[in-house]
């Protein structure tokens, strides 16, 4: 009797085979955006696999901290790219890294046909471009970091009492960084405070709301200060104190700073945490702490501490400094940002003997107590510096509708993990229908407002604007495609076919295969455990 046919041998279990849930939790373990982006796009099954899932995206966006792309100082905006500059030790000639920081410098550079230009005499600061009408000589400053817009008056208004105005555009309710901004606030008032006027443009009523005006908020009077926009929040750091514009309630609020705050300057910062909490971060030598605003017996906000984090151990870990004299006074560590319970900090040592000591650019986690190194420069950076977080996802990675293009060598090119967004259109039309609005308000000041470009002006700070845009999602885009690895089309044309698979797909499919070991392996420990 003939033995029975042995069986068929099963078919070997590839990398394409695995479902989408067990691909997302092992890109869960990727370090950062730009090696999720390396991974999603070396294959259509990869990117499918994060494009499908916003909850995939929220859940990787908590692990991880939003990617420092540069850091710009003023007041010319020069950049420095931490991508391009960790991989010039590295590669000899890549015509990549030079080309990413000089699209940041580019920004201010002005065409002759442009009715606005950046100021000459400080062209930015404070996460701002000053821009300067060449007719008018009106002054506006816009933020591209946070598409934060402000214009001051072509002339004092006659007892306006020097007043501007300020646009800030806001994130869905839901906080969901897959959308964009879809409210525009608007808040006039003078320089002193003593009186401010606040509306709401929506885009899904696709009108403003103006609110009455609120008087003496600073009875005091005080010097001018940036608004930060922080969860719901718009906020202006004052001397003792941050007045604060609820944008549910639209009400305003004053919360005191205790006396360990006070006067803490570029070493404090407003932010949020993890669950989305206002909070204010300070350090002082090398102690970091957060503190939340708090209602005392009387109803006075106040910031409490919550809690204080030690650094000194950390920091010499990380920097692996050698010098004897290792007090901690001789640290200087500076919050830059608060996002998202991430604390960027820049750190250096100063020392007589160290004139020249390099500058560290770290996050720090408030839940866990981590700290990460993000870049080390040669040498330490004196001028003001703002950091260029990107709080967004990448375009491509969020847009489900063509998954033809955008993956093997064309990760950059037609559908990059980028894209070139533009400036909020939800800002562009809350300018268009602003002067509307007013006249149908009767309780608006037209002397006031009558100093404020509504009409030609208008169209020419859009275009400044965009134009603007359109340079930061370059700049964007090149500092991306160096983090993530990858080349132009033209480098790899001009390479052999080994050496793309080596430099893009080699590094991403590696990077995955180990992620696999290392999943399944923690896996067989639980069981064995």
């Amino acid at each position: 009797m003939a033995s029975p046919p042995p069986p068929a041998a099963a078919a070997p279990t590839t990398i394409g085979a695995l479902d989408e849930d067990l691909l997302r939790e092992i890109f869960l373990r990727l370090p950062s955006v730009t090696s999720l982006a390396r991974a999603a796009f070396a294959c259509r099954v990869f990117l499918r696999a994060v494009r499908s899932s916003p909850a995939f995206r929220r859940r990787f966006r908590e692990l991880h901290p939003p990617p420092l792309l540069a850091v710009c100082l003023a007041p010319h905006m020069r950049a420095v790219v931490p991508a391009a500059a960790d991989r010039c030790s590295s590669v000899v000639s890549d015509p990549d890294t030079a080309a990413a920081a000089a699209a940041f410098a580019d920004l201010l550079r002005d065409a002759d046909a442009d009715e606005w230009r950046a100021d000459p005499e400080i062209p930015y600061s404070e996460c701002y471009v000053a821009l300067v009408n060449r007719a008018t000589n009106q002054t506006a400053s816009y933020s591209p970091h946070s598409q934060s817009l402000k214009i001051y008056p072509k002339e004092p208004p006659h007892g306006g009492g020097d007043a501007y105005l300020e646009f800030h555009a806001l994130s869905p309710d839901d906080g969901d960084p897959d959308q964009r901004p879809s409210r525009v606030v608007c808040v006039l008032h003078e320089r002193s405070w003593a009186w401010a006027r606040a509306a709401v443009f929506s885009s899904c009523t696709m009108e403003w709301r103006v609110f009455l005006e609120a008087g003496t908020l600073l009875p005091d009077g005080d010097r001018y200060t940036a608004g930060t926009v922080v969860n719901g929040f718009v906020c202006w750091v004052h001397s003792g104190r941050v007045l604060a514009l609820d944008t549910a309630a639209f009400q305003f609020s004053l919360i005191y700073l205790p006396p360990p705050l006070k006067g803490q300057g570029p070493f404090s910062k407003l932010g949020q945490t993890k669950d989305g909490e206002l909070c204010l971060v300070s350090v002082h030598q090398c102690d970091l702490s957060v503190w939340f605003p708090t209602a005392d017996d009387e109803g006075v906000q106040w910031f409490t501490l919550h809690r204080l984090f030690p650094l000194h151990t950390s920091v010499k870990e990380i920097t692996e400094h050698s010098g004897e004299d290792q007090a901690a006074y001789r640290w200087w560590v500076r919050p830059m940002a608060v996002i998202d319970g991430f604390v960027y900090l820049s750190v250096a040592y100063r020392s007589c003997m160290e004139p020249r000591s390099p500058e560290w650019f770290l996050s720090f986690c408030l839940e866990t107590a981590q700290m990460n190194l993000l870049h080390k420069e040669s040498c330490f950076l004196p001028s003001l510096i703002d950091p260029y977080i990107m709080t967004s996802w990448p375009s491509s990675l969020i847009d489900n509708k063509d998954l033809e293009t955008g993956v093997i060598g064309q990760i950059f090119e037609d559908d990059g993990p980028t894209g070139t967004e533009e400036a909020s259109p939800v800002l562009f039309t809350a300018l268009e229908s602003f002067k509307e609005a007013l006249i149908d308000d009767d309780n608006v000041n037209f002397t006031t407002i009558g100093a404020f470009l509504l009409d030609d002006e208008k169209n020419s700070l859009q275009n400044k604007i965009s134009t603007l845009e359109s340079g930061l999602a370059t700049a964007r885009d090149r500092a991306l495609r160096i983090g993530s690895g990858s080349n132009s089309r033209e480098g790899m044309e001009r390479g052999s076919w080994w050496q793309m698979w080596n430099g893009r797909l080699g590094s991403a499919y590696s990077q995955f295969l180990w992620l696999i070991v290392a999943f399944f392996i923690g896996i067989m420990m639980c069981f064995l455990l």
